[in-house]
């Protein structure tokens, strides 16, 4: 028979049998397509050279440019916040309280790295960080630094990991001994039992005792100008001031509108009072500080004030004063104290929160509505308060129970409940704001599931993917079945959604069904129209990048030893596993230790002293380092996996459905391959691909040799740039054929192969 080309449609199918998806592919891993040919996808480098890492898994990266032309990315995991600039993160994580210990607060055990440490009243959690100062030795330690804590037995004792193991059982470490407490480490992980549609989300109402499990910290961030502005997930604003020159920790929107002065008047008092009377009093709002010469410190405006030129204050003034002048600051009690998530405006420049407590003149605590949509004034952060002088607002949302998430296109912000979705757009003074119901009955899988392109919305559901271009549309996926079978919907709050639109494509990361971290990825080409997927570990991804490459993160929230292990332990306990990978390779002290099994408390089936190291014993609460660090990366960077610091391959492969003669009637024999590959981007001196043709009787069948019935053997075949047959000589009644790679810097794309096969009997 004359050679007979074999052409494939694009992209991957797993919505019909291999046999039914005749001239598709069904399966590959770290390949895209491409003008509609599969190749495989670019590598990864760390974005620093150095040994510099963060603490926890990152949720959120923010890349942006200053007006004074500096490059700063904010970077929030569940236990810290940095701005990384020039390769270094910067911790500005926000400071919860500060103050100075009892005397001989620390208390040490011979040989071990734990410090229990008494502190009245600590309010501290695990896995928070502490800063101490001014202590002395005490069991031949010197807690100096920042410490992570691993226990709270109660709320006046808590417990940190030194260094170094304690010399002596002893209490000590002084009378002056400092601490510095950051907010409240968040959870890795979504509660045991829980999704977006469950528990708390969903259930027993906000604010409720009834509400069961821990949502994991999810962050929200943005720009505004040259400083950075950031919430938790049901937690308060927060905004960094620019400062790169001691980084200083990031402190409440609130406590930051206080400080700047919206007003300036002339005020007459008596001393002692808590009563002045202004000359001008337009501009005051309650909430507002006031400060001037006779005011005490901190005063503000109190909720009995009526709106008149008497204005009652919080505290009694300290002297008399006669049109003394004053200043008063923005209101900054009623900036929200509680919000799902902040996003910005870019045309129109406001400041706006997707569930929020509602504004009210006369209440600074208002309970949380999770139906509020509330911004601030145009070009201000610190102006919350409805006047008809600015334009700050609220509007509550009427389908759904919650806000889950919301992104910036270029004419509206798409705004997304539990079951809507919304249309958000700029009407101007008297309304500002105007919120159009779009549909209903839809779902999102998390805050991080949609993605902006071209002003076109795309998100993945609990169920299925959406896209919205001027109305919503459920988008087609060939692959919806293989994605959705295998995802752990435990833990949808994990998947996170990005760009990579120099390949016209939005990716998904999300957790398989086993899995405590996204572990898999997902690809549709929205040019192309093509879906592909794959398995890679990332948790957040950079949506401004002006570096040149995405940027993506992967992170472990590396835990400790809980007892001590020999040199033959195989099975290795941990205070927390949940967020390592369900397999890969760890270092305690100077050992690697490869494991293939994980649970929420162990890693098993462990290989000691792999790579070369030695297997040895290792002391509880030594420090376990996964083995590669956390670390935000280039993408599409070179040809190779770069996470350790040292090029390893990146295995990739695509797998077309099964092709047969007519209609499989007769058993083909396939005696040789015209190949048609290029390998432009390899950086090797002679780089390859492995052909493999995968010959079976029937659709019951395996390829396999070892199955039932046996056809032929499964051929395999190194193909070059300059390749030009191969021959094969496998039979089978239909047959599939696979291309991979898994060498060091190779590059690759597939054309169109030829194949001569002639029919060779119905047996």
């Amino acid at each position: 028979m004359p050679l007979s080309k074999l052409e494939f449609q694009p992209g991957i199918n797993r919505e019909i049998t291999t046999y039914a998806n005749e001239g598709g592919y069904f399966d590959g891993n770290n390949v895209r397509f491409r003008w509609g040919m599969p190749q495989k996808i670019g590598g990864w480098q760390n974005i620093t050279t150095s040994d510099e890492s963060y603490k926890g898994v990152a949720r959120i990266l923010w890349d942006y440019v200053t007006t004074l032309n500096q490059q700063l990315m904010g970077v929030g995991t569940n236990q810290k916040v940095y701005v990384e600039s020039g390769g270094v993160y910067n911790d500005i994580t926000p400071i919860a309280g500060s103050l100075t210990l009892g005397n001989n607060p620390f208390t040490t055990t011979s040989g071990s790295l734990l410090v229990a440490v008494s502190a009245t009243a600590h309010g501290t959690s695990i896995n928070t960080y502490v800063e101490f100062a001014g202590a002395s030795a005490v069991g031949g330690i010197t807690l100096s630094g920042s410490y992570e804590v691993v226990s709270t037995p109660d709320a006046d004792h808590y417990s940190v990991v030194s260094l170094t193991s304690a010399t002596s059982t002893a209490t000590g470490g002084g009378a002056s001994v400092g601490v510095v407490y950051d907010i409240d480490a968040g959870t890795a992980t979504y509660g045991t039992g829980l999704g977006w549609g469950g528990p708390p989300w969903g259930f027993g109402g906000w604010g409720s005792g009834t509400a069961v499990g821990v949502p994991m910290r999810i962050w929200s961030m943005l720009n505004f100008s040259n400083d950075l502005i950031f919430a938790e997930r049901e937690g308060p604003i927060y905004y960094w001031e620019m400062d790169t020159t001691s980084w200083s920790p990031a402190v409440t929107l609130e406590s930051q509108a206080d400080t700047i002065t919206k007003s300036t008047t002339y005020a007459t008092f008596a001393s002692g009072a808590t009563t002045i009377v202004v000359s001008d009093a337009s501009f005051l709002s309650t909430g507002s500080v006031i400060a001037g010469s006779g005011i005490a410190s901190g005063s503000f405006i109190t909720t009995s004030w009526n709106g008149g030129v008497s204005v009652t204050l919080s505290g009694a003034t300290t002297s008399s004063g006669t049109l003394t002048a004053v200043t008063a600051s923005y209101a900054g009690r009623h900036v929200p104290n509680d919000v799902f998530m902040v996003l910005d405006s870019p045309v129109n420049n406001f400041l706006i929160c997707l569930g929020a407590n509602p504004y009210n003149p006369t209440n600074f605590d208002e309970p949380f509505n999770p139906m509020l949509v509330r911004w601030s004034n145009q070009d201000n952060a610190y102006e919350w308060v409805p006047q008809i002088t600015n334009q700050s607002g609220e509007v509550p949302l009427s389908h759904g129970s919650y806000i889950v998430t919301g992104v910036s296109t270029r004419q509206e912000i798409v705004v997304f409940t539990n079951t809507a979705v919304y249309s958000m757009q700029y009407l101007g003074p008297p309304f500002v704001w105007g919120l159009t119901l779009l549909d209903q009955d839809i779902n999102i899988a998390s805050q991080n599931a949609v993605n902006s392109i071209n002003n076109v919305v795309y998100w993945m559901g609990t169920d299925k993917f959406f896209t919205y271009s001027g109305r919503v549309e459920t988008l087609p996926c060939s692959v919806r079945e293989y994605v959705y079978q295998n995802i752990n919907k435990e833990q949808l709050a994990q998947v996170t959604c990005g760009s990579n639109e120099g390949f016209n494509e939005v990716w998904w990361f999300y957790p398989s069904a086993d899995s405590f971290v996204n572990d898999r990825y997902v690809i549709f080409n929205y040019l192309e129209n093509v879906w592909s997927y794959g398995n890679l570990n990332r948790s957040a991804w950079s949506e401004h990048s002006d570096r040149g490459y995405p940027m993506l993160a992967f992170s472990v929230q590396n835990s400790y030893l809980s007892s001590a292990i020999n040199s033959t332990d195989t099975t290795i306990t941990l205070l927390d596993a949940t967020s390592y990978p369900n397999n890969g390779i760890i270092q305690i002290d100077s050992e690697k230790i490869l494991y293939a099994s994980k649970t929420d408390s162990a890693l098993g089936d462990c290989v000691r002293g792999y790579a070369g190291t030695i297997a040895t014993t290792h002391i509880a609460y030594s420090a376990v380092s996964y083995n590669a660090p956390n670390q935000v990366m280039f993408h599409e960077f070179g040809n190779d996996n770069n996470e350790t610091g040292s090029a390893e391959p990146i295995e990739a492969y695509i797998e077309s459905s099964d092709f047969d003669i007519g209609d499989g009637h007769n058993m083909g024999f396939v005696w040789r391959i015209i190949p048609d590959m290029k390998f432009v981007g390899s950086n090797g001196s002679s780089p390859s691909v492995t052909l493999t043709v995968k010959p079976r009787q029937n659709s019951g069948s395996n390829y396999t040799t070892g199955d039932s019935p046996t056809v032929t053997r499964t051929a395999t075949f190194p193909v070059e740039q300059y390749t030009g047959q191969v021959y094969t000589r496998v039979r089978g009644r239909q047959m599939a054929f696979r291309v991979s790679s898994d060498a060091l810097g190779v590059s690759w794309q597939m054309g169109k192969m030829r194949i001569d096969v002639r029919p060779d009997g119905r047996r």
